[in-house]
């Protein structure tokens, strides 16, 4: 009986979120986006992941609501290179990393990310921090675009200069992808409350 207690060796682990404090520092990590496979099947098949996380500050007001102060945001995207048969990360900031299998790729994407939000005021009050991860896949036109801005060009995207033609097709993508029922994974966590100033 002891046995049907264990848990199994190797089985998939649940995609998680985590918001941790160093000193009122936030660390979000997500773990076990790749454990079942269907992502990891559909960057073979040629869809890349985007992967856009958001970190809201958030101050506790007893009595309302609480209060949203500011946000961050950020992304990356995971891709299979099947000409150099393997896995590439691209950050924000146009860093670009390759791993050989998908679960060195996996143990890359458990790598907290280190974020410099903070209050900036110096009254006494109660903070935490939300964090929220989309995972989606991407078609082509999604991937040069968002491989562009990672790298800081905003492109014809921001500035005006696409047609609306291209616009419409770009849109009527996204649909046809959102509808083909390929998989999404949205994951959110809460930091502890923390205080900061005088006491």
């Amino acid at each position: 009986m002891a046995l049907l207690l264990t848990p199994e060796v190797g089985a998939a682990q649940s995609p998680t979120l985590t918001v941790t404090l160093q000193n009122t520092i936030p660390r979000v990590r997500s773990t076990g986006l790749l454990a079942d496979g269907k992502f990891v099947g559909l960057m073979r098949s040629g869809f890349p992941l985007r992967l856009h996380y958001r970190l809201e500050l958030w101050r506790v007001r007893s009595g309302w609501f609480d209060q949203f102060v500011r946000e961050v945001s950020w992304d990356a995207v995971a891709r299979n290179d099947p000409l150099a048969d393997d896995f590439v990360l691209i950050r924000q900031g146009g860093a670009v990393s390759r791993y050989a299998t998908p679960e060195e790729l996996a143990a890359a994407l458990d790598i907290p990310y280190t974020v410099t939000l903070q209050p900036s005021n110096s009254s006494s009050a109660r903070y935490y921090f939300v964090a929220r991860l989309e995972v989606t896949t991407l078609n082509d036109t999604d991937l040069q675009e968002l491989s562009r801005w990672l790298s800081g060009d905003v492109g014809p995207a921001v500035s005006g200069e696409g047609s609306v033609g291209e616009a419409l097709a770009r849109g009527a993508q996204r649909v046809l992808v959102r509808l083909a029922g390929l998989p999404r994974q949205r994951l959110e966590a809460r930091s502890p409350t923390f205080r900061t100033g005088g006491q």
